[in-house]
């Protein structure tokens, strides 16, 4: 490649590296190796035909002078729709129906009535010293339980695997140590599991899946 090819090839495509820039990358990328294809077939079919390197830079040159204003005009249609696709994007990431949030804020208030719970065996405990200390750790642990499906809950959406295990260990484990209200707490966890579930798949889990709509 002469020096003239050289110097007018890279100069395309500088013009297109600026003219792309801020643009997604896959955007940005499949523009730029439409360019390249395109100045690479032209390079070749002037080799073929025995065409001057001069004349052939002389050519790049012009075609990138007289595509500037579809350039441009592409650039403004490119970003506007990546855009639109960034906020598409966002609304189906951060809003929620208002179902969901209502299955959440029922789920962190039974979570944290799964607190209350615990600290109430925990003050039992306080009075009864018989079982004091067998009573409390279970409270503490209860407590602790519950403050995990909570959490859970709330990181669902965003942390899918980490919100539904922490929402599942939490409410058996809950329902398990308070082994004599398990007719309760049996639903009362597979509820809370199915909330996190369910969050998780509205927020688009797994991946490739298609978040459901807001309401």
């Amino acid at each position: 490649m002469s020096a003239a090819l050289a110097v007018s090839v890279g100069m395309a495509r500088s013009w297109v590296a600026l003219y792309t820039l801020r643009l997604p990358l896959e955007v940005r990328e499949a523009r730029r190796s439409e360019i390249d294809s395109d100045l690479w077939e032209q390079q070749w079919l002037a080799a073929r035909r025995g065409d001057p390197a001069f004349g052939t830079a002389i050519e790049v040159l012009a075609r990138m002078l007289l595509g500037v204003f579809s350039d441009i005009t592409w650039r403004a249609q490119a970003g506007a729709s990546a855009r639109q696709d960034r906020r598409i994007k966002m609304n189906a990431s951060m809003n929620e129906s208002w179902y969901m949030r209502g299955l959440l804020a029922l789920g962190v208030v039974l979570a944290l009535l799964f607190v209350v719970f615990a600290i109430g065996g925990a003050v039992d405990a306080l009075i009864d010293s018989d079982t004091a200390d067998s009573e409390a750790a279970i409270a503490v642990v209860g407590a602790f339980a519950g403050l995990a499906v909570a959490a859970g809950l709330l990181a669902s959406r965003r942390t899918p695997v980490l919100g539904i295990c922490l929402v599942a260990a939490g409410a058996i484990f809950f329902a398990t140590i308070f082994y004599w209200m398990l007719i309760v707490g049996i639903p009362i966890a597979v509820a809370l599991i199915a909330i996190a579930f369910f969050r998780a798949r509205s927020g688009g889990w797994p991946r490739g899946a298609t978040p459901r709509p807001s309401g």
